[in-house]
Parts: structure tokens; C-alpha cells; sequence
């Protein structure tokens, strides 16, 4: 594969925050702790040694949770890193995300790869320690209709189900009649086989979600040492319940996150929207939000109404029972791993900086954050497109209709273009007008009036040699518009729409090992893949 990179500012896919970060503008400053470069990272294990991690917590739970991958997996690597976390110079480098159906679109993987090859790189720069690559699987989300599907080759596959609550702790049962549904679309051959019997082990074999999401990721990345967290546990919740307890009873989160807004919003637009409460009660299908009214605490949608006493008693006996959401979240996470460092998105990036303020009030250490990578992988078939049209990799970017006048001013340019006849014709007007003011001045205003006509004629003219090139130039231009459909969908970036699997029945296990030779989010620069 061949690659190319380019700035984020350049695709024009990314917010003025996120550029202004990665650019280290002075307005984005109060809202950041590290550059996202290498030499942070000492200053950020500094600070993360001045929070008290649990780290005994941390590793057996990981052990429970780990407890059913053994000898179905390479996992040596994934158990070392676990009892590693007991040790004061282990740390780790995380990326989060919810548990999409079947990965979701394709920056899942990259989000993944981002991290595991960021924590070789530390590794390899800061040998005194240890980094582990961990994925923090958000499985108390909610959102069914934004994670019960995939788009692959063309069609939207969509899992429906009436199960209501938290996503990762939905059954997978019913899944078969969806994997039946993708088995007559993959078809026949070898790879379709081999794909179609991993997801049964993995979403058939599995009970929940969340259980089949680490095993059909650890059979990609278990090798790598990857560590997949599920927030969703009763002994994590308990060491939040210091800020879960501030936040029911104090409403801390929500004075903070507005006071940075006020900030952040002066420059910037804000994604995030916080909430008098920012917590969820979690009980078997339901996950709706706690709002307090005349000293009692409801939770929406439901009849459940808790006196103080009664919250109280039932965040400590049942922290599990208490989700955070968008807001406290990354608190939660930075409360339990002892990060030096987050991955995430665009849009993750830029909420996670208006919480500084927040975890700065809570004493926890705010991470480096970076962007993790970003994708374009571009096949042969459309890079030989590419090459035929004459269309250069960053040029991709450019709205369809840029990239059609780019070519047809390439092949026909000098032909339909009348601009030596406006300069002519300006030439010959500016005489006119000489001779029309020595012999009255009030001719000059008529005569630039006729210029005005005379190029405006030409410039109709012009379109319309340019609509008849077009027309000349029709299967080309439907070549750049398929193009640009194949590798935007949606006018979306390609990472946002497509399922892995696309790639990943195409290119087998080389599809990652290309995207872990390329990748590295200290690069902060859009990468593009092409296959040659």
C-alpha cells in the first residue's frame, strides 16, 4: 500500500477545536494539560503518579473479566499486561467506544490500531516503564438505534430486537436470523465461510453484547496485548462512588462543565450538553436518567422515586446500579486506569476538553489526549480510476463538482476557455472609450455599459462550451461522481460508514497488518492507504 498523508485541516472534515489543537493555537490552550507529542509523556506519568489508583482493583477485575478468553486466544500477552497493572511504573493508553454491532464502522479499528501501536512506540522511547494498550468498552449505552447496525457493501443491516437498556447486556440470540441474512449476502466462497462461522462463535456462542464484542475483537488483537475493559462492573463502580455521591447530592458536574462552556464557547461551538445530574440509574432493561425535584430523586420514564436517604443507601450497597453518561464517563475511566494518555475522535477530543475544569476540581489527573487516526484506504480498481482521471490522493477531498471542472480544464482547457478573448475584447474596448471621451464625455458611461454586455456574452458562451465538454466528457465525469460516492459515502468520511468486514474478507488479517505498519497518531496527519 501506498501512503499518503495530509493535514486534517485539509480534508475539511474536521472542527476549528480539533485544528486548533493539533495546530497548539493559543485560544484552545486552557482547555488541554500536554502538546500531544512524545515529549509529554514524562510530565503526564509525574502527574498520574499523584492520584491513588487501585491498582490491585483494576487487575482482578481485568482477571475476572478475562477469566473465559483463556486458551481460546494467544492470550499470554493480554495476562501479562493484567498483572503488570499491579506495578507503579505500568501504565496505560486507552481508547473508548461503544459496543456496535459487529464493530460498527470502520474507526473502531482504527481507534484500536491507533492505540496499540502508540503504546509500542512509548514502549520502545520510555523503556524504565511499561504502557498497555486498553480498550474501554462503553457497553451502558443506551443508543439502540445508533449501534443495532451496519452499512456493508451498500446495504444497511439492521438487528431487530425489542430488548431495551443497556446495548452490552442485550442478548444475542436473535442475532442468527441477521448472520443468516449476511450469509446469503457474502455468498459461498472460502472467506465468506470462514467470516460467517467467526461470527457465530463470537455473537452465537456469547450471551451478551459485550461478551461477544471482546471475543470478536480479541480475535484480531489479542496477540497484540490489548486489554479490553468493560466499565459495566460493580467493583469499578465502587471506586466511583466518591464522585457519584457529589454529583447526586452536590450537582457538581454541572456548575463546572458550564462554567468552561462560557469559556469554550467564545471561540468555539460545544458539543456537549451537561445535565443538572449526570448520571443514569442502571437497573435489568432500562438505563433513564436521575433528576432530583422537591428532595427526591426520579428517574424518568419509570415510578422509581428515591428520598436522600434512600439514594444514598442504594449508591452504596448497588454502585453498580449508577451510569455515568457523556460527562462523567471519562472520569469514571481516569478514576480507574492509571492513563497517561486518551485517544479519541473529533468530536471525543473536543468534548473531553471542556471537562478539564471538572477533573481538575476533582483532583484527577487530565490525560494527554490525542486524535486518533483517521483513514482513507482506496482499492486498486479506484485507484486506478484515480490515475486515469488524473485525480492525486488529496485531491479526493475536493467536492465532486471541483474535481470534474479539474479535468475537463485539463483535457479541454485551452479550447473552452475564453479568456484571451476577454482580454481581446477589453483591449478593444478600452480604444473604444478613448475615442468616445474626446469626443463627449458622457459616452463612457454607455460604452462601459456595452463591456459589461459584451462580457457577460462571453462568459455565457464560455458555460456553454463548458456544458458541451461535459456532455463530450459524460463517462468520465460519471467516473469521478461513482468515485467520490465509493470513497465518501454519504458525503462522509469512508471510516464513519463502511463495517470492516468490507475490507476484511478482501485482504484477510493483511488488511491490519497494514493499517499497524502505517498508523501513529503522534504523526497528527489524515492518512490515506492506496493500494497500487
Amino acid at each position: 500500500m501506498k501512503k499518503t498523508s495530509i493535514s486534517y485541516k485539509a480534508t475539511g472534515y474536521f472542527s476549528k477545536p480539533v485544528i486548533d489543537y493539533l495546530e497548539n493555537a493559543e485560544a484552545i490552550h486552557p482547555f488541554f494539560q500536554y502538546v500531544p507529542e512524545i515529549s509529554s509523556v514524562l510530565q503526564a506519568i509525574q502527574n498520574r503518579n499523584s492520584f491513588p489508583t487501585n491498582r490491585k482493583v483494576l487487575a482482578d477485575v481485568l482477571n475476572v473479566q478475562h477469566a473465559t478468553i483463556k486458551g481460546r486466544f494467544p492470550t499470554d500477552y493480554i495476562f501479562q499486561n493484567i498483572e503488570s497493572l499491579n506495578q507503579s511504573n505500568t501504565f496505560t493508553v486507552t481508547t473508548a467506544h461503544q459496543p456496535n454491532l459487529f464493530l460498527g464502522p470502520l474507526y473502531l479499528i482504527y481507534k484500536i490500531i491507533s492505540t496499540i501501536n502508540l503504546s509500542r512506540k512509548l514502549n520502545t522511547e520510555y523503556p524504565d516503564y511499561h504502557f498497555v494498550p486498553v480498550y474501554w468498552m462503553g457497553s451502558e449505552d443506551h443508543d439502540k438505534e445508533e449501534l443495532n447496525h451496519i452499512y456493508l457493501f451498500g446495504k444497511t443491516l439492521t438487528w431487530n430486537t425489542d430488548q431495551q437498556g443497556a446495548f452490552g447486556r442485550m442478548k444475542t440470540q436473535s442475532l442468527s436470523v441477521l448472520i443468516n441474512e449476511l450469509e446469503l449476502i457474502l455468498g459461498n466462497y472460502e472467506e465468506a465461510k470462514n467470516c460467517i462461522t467467526l461470527l457465530r462463535e463470537c455473537y452465537l456462542q456469547e450471551d451478551t453484547i459485550a461478551a461477544a464484542t471482546k471475543r470478536f475483537i480479541y480475535h484480531f488483537f489479542a496477540a497484540d496485548g490489548l486489554l479490553i475493559i468493560d466499565g459495566d462492573d460493580p467493583n469499578l463502580k465502587k471506586l466511583f462512588i466518591p464522585v457519584a455521591e457529589r454529583e447526586l447530592f452536590s450537582q457538581i458536574s454541572f456548575r463546572l462543565i458550564n462554567e468552561s462552556l462560557e469559556q469554550f464557547t467564545r471561540n468555539y461551538i460545544s458539543q456537549i450538553h451537561p445535565r443538572e445530574i449526570n448520571l443514569f440509574f442502571l437497573e435489568n432493561n432500562i438505563r433513564e436518567r436521575i433528576v432530583k425535584e422537591n428532595n427526591q430523586w426520579k428517574i424518568l420514564n419509570t415510578e422509581l422515586s428515591f428520598t436522600e436517604d434512600e439514594m444514598k443507601g442504594l449508591l452504596f450497597s448497588f454502585p453498580e446500579k449508577f451510569s455515568p453518561n457523556v460527562v462523567l464517563r471519562p472520569v469514571y475511566q481516569e478514576m480507574v486506569l492509571p492513563d497517561i494518555a486518551f485517544l479519541g475522535g473529533g468530536a471525543e477530543i473536543t468534548y473531553w476538553m471542556q471537562l478539564k475544569s471538572l477533573f481538575s476540581f476533582l483532583n484527577i489527573p487530565f490525560p494527554m489526549i490525542l486524535l486518533r487516526n483517521s483513514v482513507l484506504w482506496i482499492e486498486k480498481i479506484s485507484s486506478a480510476k484515480m490515475g486515469k482521471l488524473s485525480i492525486a490522493d488529496p485531491e479526493l477531498f475536493l467536492p465532486a463538482e471541483a474535481l470534474i471542472k479539474k479535468y475537463i480544464d485539463e483535457q479541454s482547457g485551452e479550447l473552452i476557455s475564453l479568456k484571451k478573448e476577454q482580454e481581446a475584447l477589453n483591449n478593444i474596448m478600452d480604444q473604444a472609450i478613448e475615442k468616445s471621451i474626446e469626443i463627449d464625455q458622457s459616452l463612457k458611461g454607455a460604452f462601459e455599459a456595452e463591456r459589461v454586455k459584451m462580457i457577460k456574452a462571453l462568459t455565457m458562451l464560455e458555460e456553454k462550451l463548458r456544458r458541451a465538454t461535459k456532455k463530450k466528457e459524460e463517462v468520465a465525469i460519471q467516473q469521478i461522481q461513482s468515485l467520490k460516492g465509493k470513497l465518501f459515502p454519504n458525503n462522509e468520511l469512508q471510516e464513519r460508514h463502511e463495517n470492516f468486514l468490507s475490507f476484511y474478507m478482501k485482504y484477510g488479517n493483511q488488511f491490519f497488518e497494514e493499517l499497524k505498519s502505517n498508523l501513529n497518531p503522534l504523526e497528527r496527519k489524515f492518512t490515506i492507504l492506496s493500494e497500487e
